[in-house]
């Protein structure tokens, strides 16, 4: 399905670099997998893969880091998927046939073929200025429960 540990990571990490302030233009991946507690070297490859995709934009050397492309309220989660090649997913028959269509449908079909409008929607709607703003309130919940 969608969800692979590399989108995991993805959203996590693109979610603190929505997070940092205005005047903070990068991050170093040792930074980003030390906060969001990530192993850094494959959050390494998910970064590079989501940066050749034109989510994030990087630099190499000393200064080095990755920042968002764009800003945050312009890219969803739909966005980060496909840069990870994870939507191809959501066109799959459920039942693994080659060929499953409205002409030709599987059992799982009909029922499928909801469910996977409802999650790319999901996906299509969500940004990461929305996950920024639901982990700092979640934060902010739990400060105040201390």
């Amino acid at each position: 399905m969608f969800y692979t540990a590399a989108s995991g990571y993805a959203i996590r990490a693109l979610t603190y670099l929505a997070m940092q302030p205005k005047d903070k233009d990068r991050a170093l991946v040792r930074e980003i997998a030390e906060v969001a507690e990530l192993p850094q070297h494959f959050l390494g490859k998910v970064l590079q893969d989501l940066a050749r995709a034109g989510v994030l934009k990087s630099w190499k050397g000393p200064g080095g880091g990755f920042s968002l492309a764009r800003p945050a309220k312009e890219i969803t989660l739909y966005h980060i998927a496909d840069a990870l090649g994870e939507t191809q997913q959501l066109n799959r028959c459920a039942v693994g046939f080659a060929e499953c269509s409205d002409a030709k449908p599987c059992t799982l079909h009909d029922q499928w073929k909801g469910v996977r409008q409802h999650l790319t929607d999901y996906l299509q709607r969500t940004t990461l200025q929305q996950l920024a703003q639901a982990v700092q309130r979640k934060r902010a919940l739990l400060a105040e429960s201390d």
